[in-house]
């Protein structure tokens, strides 16, 4: 079985992660723009990460067999410094442009401040205007409320539902999110779903258009638990067919919408 990573931060991992998930049969991965640790001082900075994510990052995993495509976007954690955040955002559109970017992400809400919903508002406009993909974080706290209030945002600035991936769902958000019509994103990481829970959440809702990912960084993470979720899944007797639809056939129906996944495997 080949699996698909739709979100993680390679930019944080080693070369033996590369390896590592190689041998397990991922072949494909998303690596959206995130904050690195440390808040940036500089617009440039942000410009620099984006060339390196665009160039740098998809030759280091092709030497493993992985295909590697990102999101790029002011991520919500920096969001509110708005001098520095609408710098960054107007000069976005050369680097969206890339092959190698399918999407304005991860946007949204940290703090759930006026600012962030500033920044997400401006960059959502700029989707529309490009006809571009959106993937969107949900806050660590106040998940429910934020998911909520971000949903009510994403209508009212006229974005289709199928063309947005909500990421970070848990079981307290996961309704909002299916409600929505657009796609959901679980990630296994020991701050957001267990793997137990994330399965619970797809018997109750199945694998429409539902897709799990690690969101593996600097953190306490994981590169592999995509594959150890299928690994569980198919313990507790779950079709081959349907792992493989969460695995790697949802990844690819939402991000070919781009028109620029060209996947080698």
């Amino acid at each position: 079985m080949k699996y698909f990573d739709p979100h993680i931060h390679c930019y944080s991992r080693t070369t033996d992660d590369y390896e590592n998930m190689s041998l397990a049969g991922v072949r494909a991965v998303v690596e959206p723009a995130f904050w690195l640790g440390s808040e940036r001082r500089y617009p440039e900075t942000y410009f620099d990460y984006f060339q390196h994510l665009l160039t740098f990052e998809p030759q280091r995993a092709k030497q493993y067999g992985i295909d590697h495509y990102c999101c790029l976007a002011m991520n919500p954690k920096e969001a509110n410094n708005l001098d520095i955040a609408y710098q960054v955002i107007d000069g976005l559109s050369e680097y969206l442009q890339h092959e190698r970017c399918l999407a304005i992400g991860e946007i949204g809400f940290d703090r759930i401040t006026v600012e962030e919903e500033a920044v997400m508002r401006r960059q959502l406009k700029l989707a529309k205007n490009l006809h571009m993909l959106v993937m969107v974080h949900t806050p660590h706290q106040s998940k429910r409320e934020g998911t909520r209030r971000t949903i009510e945002i994403l209508k009212e600035e006229g974005l289709e539902p199928d063309r947005v991936l909500i990421d970070h769902n848990n079981s307290d958000t996961i309704d909002l999110s299916v409600e929505y019509g657009g796609w959901s994103g679980m990630t296994i990481y020991p701050t957001k779903v267990s793997t137990g829970e994330a399965i619970e959440i797809i018997e109750h809702y199945s694998t429409n258009k539902i897709m799990i990912n690690t969101a593996a960084d600097w953190g306490p993470s994981n590169p592999l638990n995509v594959v150890k979720t299928a690994f569980e899944m198919r313990k507790k007797g779950h079709a081959e067919n349907i792992i493989q639809e969460l695995v790697w056939n949802n990844p690819v129906r939402f991000y070919e919408q781009s028109g620029k996944l060209k996947l080698d495997s």
